[in-house]
């Protein structure tokens, strides 16, 4: 087989060149027709029909149809899809099947010399489905993206128009949820402007990119403008109205919120240091117990100033309010500081120890040096006899002395000595005259 294959192989290949030439000869010398096609997209003409009557259409099926024609084989490369022109005129829909003949024309006078005979269509008719139109308004929400400089943030932002119109089928336009278009303004301090491009997104706040030509849209674009706050960190500072209950103290105020951040104008901004909860919120008047008020911030703050976008809102504020304990402190008497004691008499205290009692909160009160306390008691107003005095003590700031039990005093005048006459002196008590005067003054001076 081997020889058989090889034996002569110059002959035969030369027999199947002469094969290929003799072919090539008689295909450019007789020229025979070919039967060719193309495939020729449609155009569908006099669409105002249906947009006259609030329609639109959808084809059913291929957008193109194939076109068939003869052809001679050396002019075969010299056709093509371009030189057909395929058209469906809406004015010709048949409304029971939806159907609309298809006219092909060729459009290339060249080709139109090349090709022999009939041209032929398949299919010979595009099929459409009509649906109303609808034209709905949406409003354009700007969707801003990053963050301003730090010490910024993002004022109002403007989109101009604030809405557009859509016009398509039902079923398309009831896809469409919302409109939107993108902002960025990552590290801007400055006002700035633009326009961007408007986005349809569907109920999950997807973007719609798939709608394509079976929508349109009263404006593709939007111009926006974005206004840039300055930002400023203010504490909060409280103003306490009202007195607790008897019994109690108000001791201090705590919030959820210590600091805000503000957003505003330059200028309305230089004035602010902290943000004043006043009185008329935060009203302790016959309380027994903690106070809690929630507050609303934005409420507090001047025109033109409003709370940055992150910042806290409402702060929860307790005002706490404790209660006093009364505690009893024993002093011994000798310890005690008598006061106003008067040179003419002497005051003797009838009582070894005397209790007072001292009021504070209860933290406080363990806190307290006791042993370190003065207690003294007022004797000034004491006349000779007994008597019952009170002690004082001198507290440190936060506490009070309520009562203290009585402390007994006795309070005798102090014995005067009568002077006697100097010796060597004259007795002139005989016969009246002077020494008898002195002595009347003495007897009234003893009797009084």
């Amino acid at each position: 087989m081997k020889e058989k294959l090889t034996n002569n192989l110059g002959l035969k290949f030369l027999s199947i060149g002469l094969a290929i030439f003799a072919w090539f000869m008689v295909v450019n010398v007789v020229n025979p027709l070919v039967v060719d096609s193309e495939e020729v997209p449609v155009e569908m003409i006099n669409e105002d029909i249906l947009s006259r009557a609030n329609l639109t259409y959808e084809i059913i099926g291929k957008k193109t149809v194939t076109v068939t024609y003869e052809v001679r084989t050396r002019d075969r490369y010299k056709v093509s899809a371009s030189d057909f022109y395929a058209s469906a005129d809406l004015a010709n829909l048949y409304d029971v099947t939806g159907s609309i003949p298809v006219n092909v024309e060729i459009i290339n006078r060249d080709a139109r010399s090349l090709i022999e005979g009939a041209v032929t269509v398949k299919p010979g008719v595009v099929r459409i489905q009509t649906e109303e139109l609808q034209r709905k308004r949406f409003d354009v929400v700007p969707d801003v993206s990053g963050e301003a400089e730090e010490g910024y943030a993002i004022g109002n932002v403007l989109v101009r128009p604030e809405y557009v119109y859509i016009t398509g089928p039902v079923s398309v336009v009831g896809q469409i949820s919302s409109v939107g278009t993108e902002i960025d303004v990552s590290g801007i301090e400055t006002d700035v402007s633009g326009s961007s491009r408007v986005m349809l997104y569907d109920a999950n706040g997807n973007e719609l990119t798939d709608l394509g030509d079976k929508v349109s849209l009263s404006r593709s674009e939007v111009d926006y403008q974005v206004s840039v706050l300055r930002v400023k960190n203010l504490s909060l500072d409280f103003q306490v109205s009202g007195q607790v209950a008897d019994g109690y103290r108000f001791t201090g105020v705590e919030s959820d919120v210590k600091t805000v951040s503000v957003e505003g104008m330059k200028s309305a901004l230089a004035s602010l240091s902290t943000i004043m909860v006043p009185g008329e919120l935060l009203n302790v008047d016959g309380a027994t117990g903690d106070v809690t008020v929630e507050v609303d911030l934005n409420e507090l703050l001047p025109d033109n100033v409003s709370m940055a976008a992150a910042s806290a809102t409402e702060a929860m504020i307790t005002l706490r309010v404790e209660k006093l304990e009364d505690r009893s402190v024993v002093f011994n008497t000798r310890s005690l500081v008598l006061s106003g004691m008067s040179d003419e008499y002497e005051y003797e205290i009838d009582s070894s120890q005397v209790t007072v009692w001292i009021r504070g909160l209860t933290e406080d009160l363990d806190r307290l040096d006791f042993a370190g306390l003065t207690g003294q008691a007022d004797v000034s107003m004491l006349s000779p006899g007994y008597a019952n005095v009170y002690v004082n003590v001198e507290l440190p700031e936060g506490f009070e002395l309520t009562r203290s039990d009585p402390l007994p005093v006795r309070v005798t005048e102090i014995a005067q000595e009568e002077e006697s006459p100097e010796d060597g002196e004259d007795d002139d008590s005989g016969e009246g005259g002077e020494g008898q005067d002195t002595a009347d003054t003495a007897e009234t001076a003893a009797t009084e």
